[in-house]
């Protein structure tokens, strides 16, 4: 899938060590997406894994287990296991459909990690045998993650854009609760790629984690990821008009400012873009990230009807 970066392009200067680099946040995606973005994901089939893998370090950020391999063409990837890996895989699917950008992300359901004997990990045997692991390629020439870089909901070139309030609305849409952004010494999800573009580089704004996703959303001890009953249960309250302005179910970390400063003319906006994606290609998707048929059913059901309370609201 090839993407054409048109839209909200901007220059400001960055570290001392970069040129004054042009930013974007979103791009005008395909006009027709096909079943191989949702089977593949934005890295495409030939970016794909291929075994055997070999440890290099286990990987100690965040919270889920997650480690360092190289596979059989040399290839760096970030392997992380367990309850995030089907939201990580899937949302990485869903928003690059609609024009935001995002780490390719692939489900592999099974593999042999060589030199695991040293990791001592639960989710992955003496022997190195693992299931259902994302993997995220490391070290792409073409794809930096720029550690040091990171930006604020409240706080950032693109205050007052629909582009920014398109990405609201998908992190509520995928009940993502996990915003943190950086704010208050917090760590952040919220981070920025230097990718090529017509023969330079660019910054490229974006959310890079979304495995808090797909299940309910709430304060700490309601909240969960990667359950569809709850994800259902939440859907009904989504969104609807009230008293002349939009009400949002949704709630999670930093959640007042995700509701603010989006109106119905942003949403109307971004219907333009989810009205393209069937419910055949979510099941896909989800199928293909992990989920079980029965999941992927609901799943895409559900957000299926989310999509239809944005409509509601856009009448």
């Amino acid at each position: 899938m090839k993407y054409v970066l048109v839209a909200l392009v901007v220059a400001i200067p960055m570290a001392a060590d970069d040129a004054a680099l042009p930013i974007s946040m979103w791009h005008e995606p395909p006009a027709r997406i096909g079943m191989e973005h949702w089977i593949w994901g934005p890295g495409g089939r030939n970016g794909a894994p291929v075994a055997p893998f070999t440890l290099l370090k286990r990987d100690t950020s965040g919270y889920n287990p997650k480690v360092l391999v190289k596979d059989a063409r040399g290839r760096t990837w970030d392997i992380k296991l367990g309850a995030k890996v089907i939201p990580d895989t899937f949302c990485s699917r869903f928003v690059t459909a609609v024009g935001y950008m995002d780490e390719p992300a692939y489900y592999v359901p099974s593999g042999v990690i060589r030199g695991a004997e040293k990791l001592h990990m639960t989710l992955v045997s003496r022997d190195g045998h693992f299931t259902k692991g994302r993997f995220q390629p490391r070290g792409q020439p073409d794809f930096v993650f720029m550690a040091k870089m990171n930006w604020q909901w409240a706080d950032n070139p693109f205050r007052g854009t629909r582009e920014l309030a398109g990405l609201k609305i998908l992190m509520m849409l995928l009940s993502n609760w996990d915003n943190k952004d950086g704010e208050a010494n917090e760590s952040t999800n919220n981070g920025v790629f230097r990718v090529p573009y017509q023969g330079r580089e660019q910054f490229y704004y974006g959310v890079f984690d979304w495995g808090g996703s797909l299940g309910r959303w709430g304060h700490v001890l309601r909240r969960d990821q990667s359950d569809c009953s709850g994800f259902t249960l939440d859907t009904p309250h989504f969104v609807r008009r009230k008293d002349g302005g939009i009400e949002w179910g949704y709630q999670g970390k930093h959640s007042e400012v995700l509701k603010s400063g989006v109106t119905v003319e942003d949403i109307r906006w971004l219907l333009t873009y989810l009205r393209r994606i069937t419910p055949e290609q979510m099941r896909t998707g989800l199928k293909a990230s992990g989920a079980t048929e029965r999941q992927s059913a609901c799943w895409a059901g559900s957000i299926e009807r989310r999509i239809g309370e944005l409509e509601a609201v856009a009448r």
